[in-house]
């Protein structure tokens, strides 16, 4: 039933939450105001500092292809502050069989997308 996937979500979603206020990465919000926290924010905080499992109950969240984007345009460009992580996504989350050959290409297409031009 659509009301108990619902609860189901909000549970799920508010585990993450409480997860990165463990971790202290939530610290600059206030903390009555966790809970309109925007999706985006959201998936990359838990990109970054949580596990495997937070991160699958992401998947169950939100679209695989919304969480990928996330992904691409906020750890990407951190490149290669984020390197390991970025080779573990790609390699088990966005099914992307030559993670290091993506990666440097991303970032070399990003380089060029700001390079100047004579």
């Amino acid at each position: 039933m659509k009301w108990e996937d619902d609860k189901k979500e909000e549970k799920i979603k508010a585990d993450l939450l409480k997860k990165l206020q463990v971790e202290n990465a939530l610290w600059s919000f206030n903390k009555s105001l966790f809970s309109q926290i925007p999706d985006d924010l959201l998936i990359e905080k838990v990109l970054i500092h949580l596990d495997i499992d937070s991160i699958s109950s992401l998947l169950t969240l939100f679209p695989k292809k919304m969480i990928r984007n996330i992904w691409k345009v906020k750890m990407l460009s951190q490149e290669p502050m984020y390197h390991q992580l970025n080779r573990l996504y790609a390699f088990l989350y966005f099914d992307i069989s030559n993670p290091d050959r993506y990666i440097r290409d991303s970032i070399n297409k990003k380089y060029k997308s700001i390079q100047c031009r004579d």
